[in-house]
């Protein structure tokens, strides 16, 4: 059971029932990553992940305070697929983060993670996103932290490459 929750930690992209793709990262980080986390410090890693027989590559970069906000950018790649997801924190973000990834915490919690869809506002044309209901996740206190901000496309921009 604990390798399978381990296993379930290390996946890198969950299809969600309703069209906005939901997506989680493994949540192993180096202790340099944290570090320049803090900070917003330009940073950048790669780490190589499998999961059920199939290799991921999962790139971190954080590229520093622009405008007031941290950016921070990740590309996963698997087998058949590769994503890019830009987020644009705030200070507080980046604070949660750093003390989820801080605490190494093992204990695994669940979370209803918000789910989102896209819809054109038809009076201004501007793409808005809709909560359409929750999905349950089950992760230690930094696998939960980044859900909740790289799922939530007010923060986190998710784009498939190939």
């Amino acid at each position: 059971m604990k390798k399978s929750l381990i296993a379930l930690l290390s996946v890198i992209i969950l299809s969600s029932t309703f069209g906005y793709k939901t997506i989680a990262t493994d949540t192993t980080f180096s202790k340099n990553f944290i570090k320049n986390f803090k900070d917003c410090d330009k940073y950048e890693e790669t780490i190589n992940t499998t999961f059920e027989d199939k290799n991921f590559t999962t790139n971190r970069k954080i590229i520093g305070w622009r405008n007031g906000f941290c950016k921070y950018e990740e590309t996963i790649t698997s087998p058949t697929d590769q994503y890019e997801l830009k987020c644009t924190l705030n200070a507080i973000q980046v604070e949660e983060l750093y003390n989820a990834m801080k605490s190494r915490s093992k204990e695994a919690t669940k979370y209803e993670l918000e789910t989102f869809i896209e819809r054109q506002d038809p009076k201004t044309g501007k793409t808005k996103y809709e909560v359409i209901g929750t999905q349950t996740i089950s992760g230690n206190k930094a696998y939960i932290a980044w859900a909740k901000i790289q799922n939530n496309p007010y923060f986190c921009k998710p784009q498939k490459i190939k």
